[in-house]
């Protein structure tokens, strides 16, 4: 089964209570949300790796793992909207008055062509 991996991973340390407001975030956008009920998509949270490769870096990162031979349309669009949602996320926190948000890097493994 092929699978792919979008990765949303912290720039800086970041706390668990930021990495679980976002998935929470992330899980209510509709092709999100579709895709988990349809089985075609995963999401787990991961050890963000250090740059020698040792799960102790900047915190907990959200892998959207790309199940069921998922078209390269489809992992675009799945990774434009999670790109959309970090931004979303960033935009109403700071609209609550909170302090600034973390960044986020959003990336894919899968060339979607």
């Amino acid at each position: 089964m092929t699978k792919h991996e979008i990765r949303i991973r912290p720039v800086q340390e970041t706390s668990r209570s930021d990495v679980d407001a976002l998935l929470t975030w992330l899980t209510r956008e509709r092709i999100v949300k579709e895709k988990l009920e349809k089985g075609e998509l995963r999401v787990e949270q991961r050890a963000t790796p250090d740059e020698h490769g040792t799960p102790m870096g900047l915190g907990t990162e959200i892998v959207l793992v790309v199940l069921q031979g998922v078209t390269g349309v489809v992992l675009t669009e799945l990774l434009e909207q999670a790109k959309s949602a970090v931004r979303e996320w960033q935009e109403n926190r700071r609209s609550v008055g909170e302090d600034d948000p973390p960044d986020f890097d959003v990336t894919s493994d899968g060339d979607p062509r």
